[in-house]
């Protein structure tokens, strides 16, 4: 007894242990058969049983301990009979062993009654009495939820003082999941989740860059294939956007997607940061069977002047050569120089003294931004970036929204531009029209860069309300000083919009003042 005991609690230990009490899987199952009787007071006949079983219990990842009700007619036939249908219903104890995605074996055993009818004609009375028997069976899964099979037992019609009918089976199972086939969900689940916000302006170039990564955990019982993830942010997407193509997962195995979108311009017109719901799309075959598993999750989208500084090229997408306000001041800014030539080193210069003279003369001024990232060195956090077009109406910025006005108005007449970045500061620089090789006969102050194949005027954005020559001055001796330190960093904008395509704002085209031509001609003096 004790013994008994001992072995009774380890087995409850085992179940709680071992039991996954979520998969609960119902199926029917057809069994036509073979009757070989092992009396010979009856022939050997065909019969058939239908029977309903439920697993509420898996061990070893994908075994099955289930229950089972079924119900039988064997026909009996013996040299005195014609054939007479036996009734029979058992209930069942069933293991299933899965030992392959397509495979799987397991045993049953059953017990219940069974009766046989009155024949009048012939003088027999009915009878009744218990029916026990087991059988092993191996099964094919032919999808999820269809298993077709064979299967071979033995079983008892008991009767006193002797048995009725011992007989052994031989047969084909066909089994119907309705769990699997009309009830089924997903199992494969969203194991982790991290997401970034998005970034408005940056639109086009989360269509091939990730903006979060998802990872995946495959639940089903057996490999997948064909796996797609797609996400859909319904306000900003018209269609899902494939994320990514796995050719399989194996059972328990995780596998990750990277987040990418392909946004449309709406997104632009996004003020402030608010939640916008979107959902994530995994799609994939488990035994041929096409799945589909969906989880709807919120992003957040930033206002349209946000950025972070985790790269300074970022800043490029800011500068619109086709900026409405830009335009109308380099091109009265070039239009003035033509008409008054400079005795500058090249032609590049003296646009640029003439772009200067023309912002003074505006009245852009320098507005320190005392919570800008980029000038506390936290570049992670989000900062708020100017369009060229609102530096002009603002009359002012920081020296990211400066730099970025300036490289503005410098690519709308056809200059090159770059970014300079130093440690805590931000400003640009022109091409200066000349090819390295004859920068220093033609530039002789060597106020110059030779970089990315080009000469460079390092110009300082933020004195904007001195003069042209401080500027320079000021521009070049930042960059000299920042680059014995190796501090120093170029980005012409030409390589920088491949990653970081250019945004152009509608309401770009703002009605502004222009200076007179009389005080632009008296800065540039």
């Amino acid at each position: 007894m004790k013994k008994i005991s001992v072995l009774f609690l380890a087995f409850l230990i085992f179940l709680q242990s071992n039991l996954n009490l979520d998969a609960l899987d119902f199926e029917v199952a057809l069994l036509p058969q073979i009757d070989f009787h092992m009396s010979d007071d009856f022939d050997n006949s065909l019969s058939t049983s239908l029977a309903f079983d439920l697993f509420p219990f898996t061990v070893r990842g994908r075994d099955k301990i289930g229950f089972g009700l079924q119900g039988g007619i064997a026909g009996i036939k013996a040299m005195t009979l014609e054939t007479t249908p036996l009734y029979y219903g058992d209930l069942s104890l069933i293991y299933v062993c899965r030992i392959h995605d397509r495979f799987g074996a397991g045993a049953e055993f059953f017990g219940g009654f069974w009766q046989f009818p009155k024949v009048e004609d012939k003088g027999t009375d009915a009878q009744s009495g218990l029916h026990t028997g087991g059988r092993i069976f191996a099964d094919f899964y032919a999808f999820p939820e269809l298993k077709v099979g064979l299967f071979m037992g033995m079983s008892k019609f008991a009767y006193k003082p002797d048995d009725f009918a011992k007989k052994f089976d031989l047969g084909l199972s066909i089994k119907y999941s309705f769990t699997k086939g009309i009830f089924k969900q997903s199992s494969v689940e969203l194991d982790e989740c991290e997401k970034e916000p998005i970034f408005p302006v940056f639109y086009s170039y989360y269509n091939e860059n990730p903006f979060g990564t998802l990872t995946f955990f495959n639940g089903e019982e057996n490999r997948i294939d064909d796996v797609t993830v797609s996400v859909l942010i319904g306000e900003y997407m018209q269609n899902p956007k494939v994320c990514a193509k796995i050719d399989s997962v194996e059972r328990n195995e995780v596998f990750s997607a990277n987040l990418t979108a392909f946004l449309n311009e709406t997104i632009l017109n996004s003020l402030m940061a608010h939640k916008t719901e979107g959902k994530v799309i995994v799609s994939y075959r488990s035994l041929k069977k096409k799945v589909t598993f969906e989880k709807v999750l919120d992003f957040t989208a930033l206002n349209r002047n946000a950025m972070s500084w985790d790269d300074d090229r970022r800043a490029a997408a800011f500068v619109s050569s086709h900026d409405g306000a830009a335009n109308k001041i380099s091109k009265f800014a070039k239009s003035l120089i033509i008409k008054n030539p400079q005795n500058d080193y090249t032609a590049n210069i003296s646009f640029a003294r003439g772009i200067f003279a023309t912002l003074k003369a505006y009245g852009i001024s320098y507005v320190k931004d005392p919570t800008s990232p980029f000038t506390s060195n936290e570049t992670k956090d989000v900062d708020f970036l100017q369009f060229p077009y609102q530096t002009l109406l603002y009359s002012g910025g920081d020296c990211d929204d400066l730099s970025i006005l300036n490289c503005a108005l410098f690519e709308s007449i056809g200059i090159s531009t770059a970014f300079i970045t130093i440690p805590g500061h931000i400003l640009m620089a022109i091409d200066a029209g000349v090819a390295p090789e004859k920068a220093a006969e033609t530039i002789r102050d060597g106020r110059y860069i030779i970089a990315e194949g080009k000469t460079w005027i390092p110009l300082e954005t933020t004195v904007c309300q001195e003069n042209f020559e401080i500027s320079r001055s000021t521009g070049y001796n930042q960059w000299k000083s920042a680059s014995k330190k190796d501090e120093a960093r170029l980005y012409p904008m030409s390589d920088a919009w491949k990653t970081y395509k250019a945004v152009s704002i509608p309401e770009s085209d703002a009605d502004i003042e222009l200076p007179s031509f009389e005080k632009v001609l008296r800065y540039i003096k």
